[in-house]
């Protein structure tokens, strides 16, 4: 199965990549990158591997990172990656991923 990163999740990585960049430079960016797209690439042998996210139905929560990051994810055709958070925010809200899969359509 493959995996899509939707605009949004574009844009957290992106933004996750900058601010480790700026914190500890070129060699921590990419290993936290590593350590976030690691399992979410892995989701293609085994999707539904998260539970679902009890605050939005269809979506599941991915905890990756040593629980450093949260991976908001629908598996359809395709495993479809929406959003991607630092786990200490406030929880994500059904709204949030409704807006945000709807972006994607």
């Amino acid at each position: 199965m493959r995996v899509r990163f939707l605009e949004q999740a574009k844009a957290d990585l992106l933004e996750h990549n900058q601010y480790y960049r700026e914190e500890g430079g070129s060699a921590l960016a990419s290993k936290m990158l590593s350590r976030i797209k690691t399992p979410i690439l892995a989701l293609k042998d085994n999707p539904e591997i998260a539970q679902l996210y009890e605050l939005a139905p269809g979506i599941r929560r991915l905890v990756v990172a040593r629980g450093a990051f949260l991976v908001f994810y629908r598996v359809t055709a395709s495993i479809e990656i929406l959003h991607i958070r630092r786990a200490e925010r406030i929880p994500v809200s059904a709204p949030e991923l409704a807006s945000l899969s709807a972006k994607s359509e």
